[in-house]
C-alpha cells in the first residue's frame, strides 16, 4: 500500500490517519512514499473492513 492509498482513508488527512493509527504524525510523514510498514498496512486494511462491514445492510 502506498502512502497515498493509506491516507484516502482518511480524507487525506494526516492528522486524522494518525488519530486512527493511535500514532502521531510525525510517524506518517517518515514512511516510503511507495510503501508503508507492514503492521500499519494491515491496521488500515483492519479499518476498510470495519467500515465495510457497518455499511452493509443487515439481513432480517
Amino acid at each position: 500500500m502506498t502512502k497515498n492509498e493509506a491516507l484516502k482513508v482518511a480524507n487525506g488527512s494526516v492528522n486524522e490517519l494518525a488519530r486512527m493509527l493511535g500514532i502521531k504524525h510525525p510517524a506518517i510523514s517518515q514512511w516510503d512514499d511507495e510503501k508503508i510498514p507492514e503492521l500499519r498496512e494491515y491496521q488500515i486494511k483492519e479499518i476498510i473492513d470495519k467500515r465495510e462491514a457497518e455499511q452493509q445492510p443487515e439481513e432480517a
